[in-house]
């Protein structure tokens, strides 16, 4: 009786809050206009800011879909532009489409099992077994793999089981420093697999941003160009902290065989080859259109339907293809699993970069004025430097997508004007932003991680993740900056 009426105080002491942060929101959204224009700042310039602001504090601490329903409301009734308009460059545009089409295909590999049967596949093989450091490089390099291909979160939770019962057999316990590591090591891996592709959530909001205005949509071959070698660089570097910094005892790993992997994890199905040829096929298809000559029909096939376009054509496959007299995916259903909140937050997002860039609200001037104290002067290459600085620091304490909102208002001018390549400096910041473990507030898998206290604690996760977002920094320094300047 006594734990129910705690349970319901600690309810209602949360739905309080949840008002409270409410009424703020809405309380900035609308009242914030009526200050004084701050110059250069415009009088709709100052709406739009308060309205944008709301959506910041509303997204942080309240909810992230009727924040941004309200806001686009909100934006209209400034006069900048119809309702009507602000949805379809928000809802209407490519870069929403796509999401919904990779989320739907994102959770169809997540049910189907094919993560755990790649990860146990790559791990079993006879040219890791017997070699410790390579198996564990082997072991990170495949969920870096998983978690570009699928969602970083599944791909975290199936990894940790296929540890667990490697560490088991061979009697690491939990607070063993190589278990330890190696539970860092599997969300530091998934982390750097969530910035590979471009079509990841966190990558369709700041490349819409950016698309929307530098006014052409980024190559992902140029991306991928770039954040490949970048990924490779710091998976790399965070086991040979393992072996030469921390020194970990890995003897009895070289007694890891075949054996020790249950059969039926390496077992693959129909549904799940078709599942895997597909994902191969959808990223050919995604990176074809920049790398093939564009003159062929099929180049100009794959420019004409888009991204957005390739993707909803491998849905309707899945869609047409049975498995047990039943669609491969059917929407109805996976629309259930689909991050309806990252949705709306883009939505949002893209007419509001729009709104803050008009040079009628003069928030664009106002931040070049504020922020030249910090960039004027700066060469390309320390501009670069600091930026990426800001951006690591910057998304270990908030959501990353509103992270790379801000932060992309900000640096894109100052960029353009330092005559850095803003496409270079946004993919490297988009690297950065998916990279946040310091905190559980930094991202959903950083949570996932200071949650997992029957096998890490908070002193063992600071012990291997502060060198690993060292080293992370160091990579996209020494090997994003040069490979930057080649590729773009």
């Amino acid at each position: 009786m006594e734990a129910t009426t705690t349970q319901n105080t600690a309810l209602q002491s949360k739905n309080i809050r949840y008002y409270i942060n409410a009424f703020i929101t809405i309380a900035i959204m609308f009242g914030f206009g009526y200050l004084p224009p701050i110059a250069p700042i415009t009088p709709l310039g100052m709406k739009i800011l308060g309205i944008f602001l709301a959506l910041l504090y509303g997204w942080t601490f309240v909810d992230q879909i009727w924040p941004s329903i309200l806001g686009m409301i909100a934006l209209s009734l400034t006069g900048y532009a119809p309702l009507d308009t602000l949805m379809k460059s928000g809802f209407g545009n490519n870069t929403v489409l796509l999401m919904w089409g990779m989320l739907l295909i994102a959770s169809l590999v997540d049910s189907a099992g094919v993560s755990k049967f790649i990860a146990t596949y790559f791990i079993s093989r006879k040219f890791v077994l017997g070699k410790p450091w390579i198996l564990i490089f082997t072991f990170f390099f495949t969920i870096f793999l998983m978690s570009a291909m699928t969602s970083s979160v599944p791909t975290i939770v199936v990894g940790w089981g296929i540890l667990y019962c490697i560490l088991n057999q061979l009697g690491y316990k939990a607070g063993n420093p190589l278990s330890s590591y190696m539970v860092v090591g599997v969300v530091y891996s998934s982390l750097i697999g969530l910035a590979l592709f471009p079509w990841k959530v966190l990558q369709m909001v700041v490349l819409g941003m950016f698309a929307n205005t530098a006014g052409y949509q980024l190559e992902y071959s140029l991306y991928i160009a770039l954040t490949l070698p970048i990924s490779i660089a710091a998976i790399t570097g965070y086991v040979l902290l393992g072996k030469f910094l921390f020194r970990l005892d890995v003897e009895k790993l070289k007694l890891v065989t075949q054996d020790s992997f249950d059969p039926k994890d390496l077992e693959i199905n129909t549904n799940q080859k078709i599942i895997i040829s597909m994902l191969v096929l959808l990223v050919i298809l995604l990176i074809a259109p920049s790398i093939m000559p564009k003159t062929w029909a099929v180049t100009k096939i794959l420019r004409g339907i888009g991204a957005h376009g390739v993707t909803f054509l491998i849905l309707g496959i899945f869609v047409f293809l049975r498995f047990n007299n039943k669609p491969m995916i059917n929407i109805r259903k996976s629309s259930s699993d689909v991050q309806w909140d990252c949705i709306f937050l883009t939505a949002a997002m893209l007419p509001f970069t729009a709104a803050l860039n008009a040079e009628s609200t003069g928030i664009n001037a106002f931040l070049v004025e504020k922020f030249s104290i910090l960039f004027t002067g700066l060469s390309p290459n320390l501009f670069i430097f600091l930026v990426i600085l800001i951006t690591i620091i910057s998304t270990q304490f908030m959501n990353n997508a509103i992270c790379g909102g801000i932060l992309f208002s900000i640096v894109y001018p100052f960029a353009v004007a330092i005559n850095v390549n803003p496409a270079m400096i946004t993919v490297l910041m988009i690297f950065c932003l998916a990279l946040a473990m310091l905190t559980p507030a930094g991202s959903p898998m950083s949570a996932l991680m200071f949650g997992n206290s029957e096998w890490v604690t908070t002193k063992d996760i600071y012990t291997y993740v502060v060198p690993g977002v060292i080293v992370i920094f160091l990579c996209v320094c020494v090997v994003g900056i040069p490979v930057g300047f080649l590729v773009f």
